[in-house]
């Protein structure tokens, strides 16, 4: 790329390379400088920039970004709209993601150009969970480096998700003799809230006594029955690979997959496998409801990943966990499937005219093969929200149809032009009366997806005063932003060309600010930024 400084009468047509600050506000680097963006600069006494121009070899950080995240994602993933050579590939089911370390340092080194970002090998992820960055460094990549990434990623994978299935368990308490047998209760409550977070059943339990005889017989009753794995519970924990339950394994033609494991607490974890059902004896630490390796193996079974004892070794960095209340901060898994219950609404503000954008509807733009608003609907419809309500005025024909085939609500603005406090107003009206809460979405700004939605929802906690959500980018406010049904009657009380913001600096004392990335900051507002989200080369 040549780089150069220009007065900026010289500007136009070339990409900004560095930031620029005006009097309000700012014009953001790598954008394709506009006669609006110099008369910005002009009135704000602002005379030479450095601008950049694309050499013949060079491919644009978004095109080259975007087609990298192509070569990585398989159809597990779903790939995000582009945005300052930037691409994050997420999930789109709930599991376990492998990476393959040493090809993804192997990719990092193929051009100093480039930057993978990944989750670790084993995280959880959640569907809409941000697994993979791809960022371009500089403002082009040349296509010799391109080709030369493209071309490994052919070769190689460096991510897969494991999906969860859900499992049906058969759990063993033992039980020593003059032991509490509240404790054994308070395990089954432990593991049933465990169990549960998968969507899996315990179909059968039992409670016996410390010895050989006793387990034996009761494994080969429960094998016998309709359940995939065997949870063991015991009175004293495993201390050596010859105690009674590894013998009664291997008495039975199983084997040991792994005993002993470097992740405190959970250390004395034992696995194995008898025909093709698993064998998880946890460590006594397991009874809390405290993050332990015990929850490690659960994850593996429920991804049908088979466990070795090489595996369970490379534990040990990471493997000194935090004292956290995991039950609290733990996820369902299944989280997509029933957690409506909080019953939170989208409002999506399809109204306006996009007067700046001449005389075209932005919202009907395409952008990576979908339009605007059926591309901010796709992501949203993913999301934990239990009603979308979407809210037209101009060119409403057009936008239902552009979204015929979703599960929304349409209600008709008569008044849009009068300003966005009519649609607000109109849609907080057409809310169903269970609705807790609601996101007050804007719907050109085409990098919000399932995660930031999501992560709105996660942070809602009115017992504590999280009663308004708001996405936050470099300490900067954003959209979305979720309100407690306490506001939705001042929320209506807003009048002329103004939004929920102008209320904020009134409830900040229960106000929660989200940080997520650089999509809750962009927007589509004029041709210039729709450029910047759709250039290819």
């Amino acid at each position: 790329m040549k780089i150069f400084e220009k007065n900026i009468q010289e500007a136009f047509g070339y990409l900004l390379m560095h930031s620029v600050f005006l009097k309000d506000g700012r014009i953001r680097k790598g954008k394709i400088i506009d006669k609006d963006d110099i008369a910005m600069m002009e009135s704000s006494a602002i005379e030479k920039v450095h601008v950049g121009e694309l050499e013949d070899d060079d491919i644009s950080e978004n095109y080259a970004s975007g087609l990298i995240a192509k070569a990585i994602a398989t159809n597990q993933f779903a790939i995000s709209p582009t945005l300052s050579g930037k691409t994050n590939i997420t999930s789109t089911a709930d599991g376990l993601i492998e990476i393959d370390e040493g090809n993804v340092t192997k990719l990092n080194n193929l051009s100093p150009n480039i930057a993978v970002s990944t989750l670790n090998n084993h995280d959880v992820v959640y569907r809409g969970d941000h697994t993979v960055s791809v960022k371009i460094i500089s403002f082009a990549m040349s296509s010799y480096d391109l080709n030369k990434i493209i071309n490994f990623l052919k070769r190689n994978s460096i991510v897969k998700l494991k999906k969860f299935k859900s499992m049906r368990f058969g759990v063993i308490y033992t039980i020593a003799k003059n032991e509490k047998r509240s404790l054994i209760e308070k395990t089954k409550k432990s593991i049933m809230s465990r169990i549960s977070d998968y969507n899996s059943t315990i179909m059968d339990e039992r409670v016996l006594p410390h010895d050989y005889a006793s387990i034996k017989n009761n494994v080969v009753e429960l094998l016998d029955s309709n359940i995939n794995c065997i949870l063991l519970f015991l009175s004293t924990s495993i201390t050596d690979v010859n105690d009674i339950v590894p013998t009664v394994i291997n008495d039975l033609g199983g084997e040991i997959k792994s005993f002993g494991m470097p992740v405190d607490p959970g250390n004395l974890t034992l696995s194995g496998k008898i025909n093709d059902i698993d064998i998880i004896v946890a460590a006594g630490s397991a009874r809390s409801d405290s993050l332990n390796g015990f929850d490690w193996h659960l994850n593996c079974a429920h991804a049908n990943i088979e466990v070795n004892q090489e595996m369970v070794n490379s534990l040990g960095v990471g493997g000194l966990l935090k004292d956290i209340d995991f039950a609290v901060k733990r996820k369902r898994v299944s989280k997509t499937i029933d957690t409506k219950k909080s019953n939170i609404a989208a409002v999506v503000l399809c109204a306006g005219e996009s007067k700046r954008m001449g005389n075209k509807n932005k919202l009907l733009l395409e952008v990576a093969g979908k339009s605007l608003i059926k591309n901010y609907i796709d992501n949203i419809s993913k999301s934990n929200v239990s009603e979308i309500v979407i809210v037209t005025g101009h060119q409403s024909i057009e936008i239902e149809k552009e979204l015929d085939g979703y599960e929304v609500k349409f209600i008709h603005n008569d008044r849009y032009r009068e300003g966005m406090s009519t649609s607000l107003n109109t849609g907080i009206n057409s809310l169903s009366k269970n609705i807790n809460a609601a996101i007050i979405c804007l719907p050109d700004m085409p990098m919000i997806g399932i995660y930031e939605i999501n992560k709105l929802i996660e942070y809602y906690n009115p017992k504590i005063g999280n009663e308004i959500c708001i996405a936050t980018y470099n300490d900067q406010r954003g959209n979305p932003v979720l309100w407690d049904k306490k506001y939705f009657k001042k929320l209506m009380q807003i009048t002329g060309d103004k939004g929920g913001r102008y209320l904020l600096p009134k409830f900040l004392e229960k106000s929660v600010e989200v940080k997520l990335g650089e999509a809750v900051a962009f927007d589509v507002d004029n041709e210039s930024s729709y450029r910047i989200i759709n250039t290819k080369r």
